[in-house]
C-alpha cells in the first residue's frame, strides 16, 4: 500500500525510532500550515512497511507530542492496518497558536524538510501571537478625544442609526466613543477609533496607474492619507475615475445612468475588507493598481494561519476571524461590512451579476482582490462579454 510521496503537509517516518524527528515535523508543519499529517512505519516514497503498534505505542506517540511540542496540542492518534496486515501509526494534528517550538527550537517547514526559522520570521509570529491575546486595535494610540474629526464621527453615528445598529442618542464624541468601546480606560483613544476618527498624518493608501506588469512604465502614482473612511472613499474615486463607466439610456423615461465597469459595490466590499483586516503594524499600506486589463486591491497581511481565500468563497468556513476585530465591529455598526465572512463572496456574486471575473489570493505578505477589466476578458476570450442591462452604443451609450 502506498500513501503518496512526502509533502510540505505530510510527513513520513519508518518507524517510532525516529519520534523525535516526527516531533520537529509537527511543530514545523504548524508554523507553515496549523494542521495535517504525520505517519509512523511509512517510507519518504509513501510505501507502508508497517511497524509493532501495541497500546504502549500509541501512548508514546502522545506521551512525545505533549512533552517536546509547546504550546500544547491534542492531536488525534490512530493504529491503522493494511489489506495485507501491516500496521502503522497515523497522527492528524492541528493548531494555531504559533509559534510552535519542539524542545525549545523553531523550525518551518519547506517542501519536505524542517528548516531552522529565521529571527524575522519568529519575531513576526511572535508579534502575531501578541495580538491574538491583545489585538492591536484594542491597544491605546495615545492620542486623545480632541483628535477626532467629530463631522465624521457625527456621520458614522447616523448611518448606525440608520441601520438600527446604534440605539443610543449623540450627546458628544467621547461619551459616543466610550458607549463603542472606543476608549481605553485611561480616557486614550484606542488604535481602532484612531484610524477609523482622526486625520491620520500616515501614508495609509497608494494610487497607481500602470501600463504593464512590470511596474516601470507608470502613468500616475498618488498617495492619500485620511481616516479609513476618507482612504475608502479616495480610492472609489480614483478606481471610477480610471476606469471606463457606460451611460445607459433608459429608452421608457429617457434617463441616463452609469455603469460601472467593474461593480461598484464589489469595489467598496473589496476596499472596505482591504482597510479591515490589513496589518497595521507594518509600514505598508494598502495599495490599488490600475492596469490596463485588471484592477488589484491588496493589503499588508494573510488570511488567518489555516484558511485560505477558498475556504470562505466556498462557504466551508462561515465565521469571521478578523485581525483587528474593533475595527470590524466599528464598521459593523454602520452598515459598512457584515460581521459573518461573507465578503468575499458579495464581491464574487456581484462581479458574476455582471460577467466581470475576479480573483481573491494571498501572497507571501499581503492579500489581493484583483478585478478583471473589460480588456481584460476581451484579451482571453477575443470577444467582450455581453453585459447585462447594458444598451448597444448606437442606443445612446458612451463611453467614458
Amino acid at each position: 500500500m502506498n500513501l503518496g510521496m512526502e509533502t510540505e503537509t505530510v510527513e513520513h517516518k519508518k518507524s517510532t525510532s525516529e519520534m523525535r524527528e516526527g516531533m520537529e515535523s509537527i511543530a514545523s508543519i504548524l508554523n507553515k500550515h496549523g494542521r495535517d499529517t504525520l505517519y509512523f512505519g511509512v517510507r519518504n516514497d509513501g510505501e507502508v512497511i508497517g511497524q509493532d503498534v501495541s497500546e504502549k505505542t500509541l501512548r508514546d506517540v502522545s506521551q512525545a507530542v505533549g512533552n517536546r511540542i509547546e504550546p500544547r496540542i491534542f492531536p488525534q492518534i490512530e493504529r491503522l492496518v493494511t489489506d495485507d496486515g501491516k500496521a502503522y501509526v497515523r497522527v492528524e494534528f492541528s493548531g494555531f497558536e504559533t509559534p510552535y517550538s519542539c524542545e525549545g527550537r523553531y523550525r518551518i517547514r519547506s517542501a519536505d524538510e524542517n528548516v531552522p526559522m529565521s529571527r524575522a520570521k519568529l519575531q513576526e509570529m511572535m508579534r502575531d501571537a501578541e495580538n491574538r491575546s491583545n489585538p492591536w486595535d484594542g491597544r491605546s494610540s495615545g492620542r486623545t478625544v480632541a483628535d477626532v474629526n467629530e463631522d465624521l464621527l457625527r456621520r458614522y453615528f447616523e448611518r448606525g442609526v440608520e441601520a438600527r445598529r446604534i440605539t443610543f442618542e449623540y450627546v458628544s464624541a467621547r461619551q459616543t466613543l466610550s458607549r463603542l468601546g472606543l476608549l481605553c480606560d485611561d480616557g486614550t483613544l484606542t488604535n481602532a477609533a484612531w484610524v477609523c476618527f482622526t486625520d491620520r498624518p500616515q501614508v495609509g493608501l497608494r494610487m497607481g496607474v500602470l501600463a504593464d506588469s512590470n511596474r516601470v512604465d507608470i502613468r500616475d502614482n498618488q498617495q492619500v492619507s485620511g481616516s479609513l473612511f476618507a482612504l475608502v472613499e479616495a480610492a472609489e474615486t480614483y478606481i471610477l475615475n480610471n476606469t471606463r463607466r457606460a451611460f445607459v439610456i433608459d429608452g421608457s423615461s429617457m434617463h441616463r445612468r452609469e455603469v460601472p465597469e467593474i461593480p461598484a459595490a464589489a469595489v467598496r466590499e473589496a476596499l472596505m475588507n482591504a482597510f479591515c483586516h490589513r496589518r497595521y503594524e507594518d509600514l505598508g499600506a494598502v495599495q490599488v493598481d490600475i492596469f490596463w486589463d485588471k484592477v488589484d486591491i491588496y493589503s499588508p497581511g494573510r488570511f488567518p494561519l489555516g484558511l485560505a481565500p477558498e475556504d470562505y468563497l466556498s462557504g466551508e468556513e462561515a465565521t469571521s476571524k478578523p485581525r483587528n476585530p474593533l475595527i470590524a465591529a466599528t464598521l459593523f455598526r454602520s452598515n459598512d461590512i457584515e460581521a459573518y465572512g461573507t465578503g468575499l463572496q458579495r464581491i464574487r456574486n456581484a462581479c458574476a451579476e455582471r460577467g466581470a471575473p475576479v480573483r481573491i489570493l494571498q501572497k507571501k505578505d499581503s492579500v489581493h482582490v484583483v478585478f478583471t477589466r473589460q480588456e481584460g476578458v476581451a484579451a482571453s476570450a477575443e470577444t467582450l462579454p455581453e453585459t447585462a442591462g447594458v444598451v448597444p452604443q448606437s442606443a445612446g451609450i458612451r463611453r467614458k
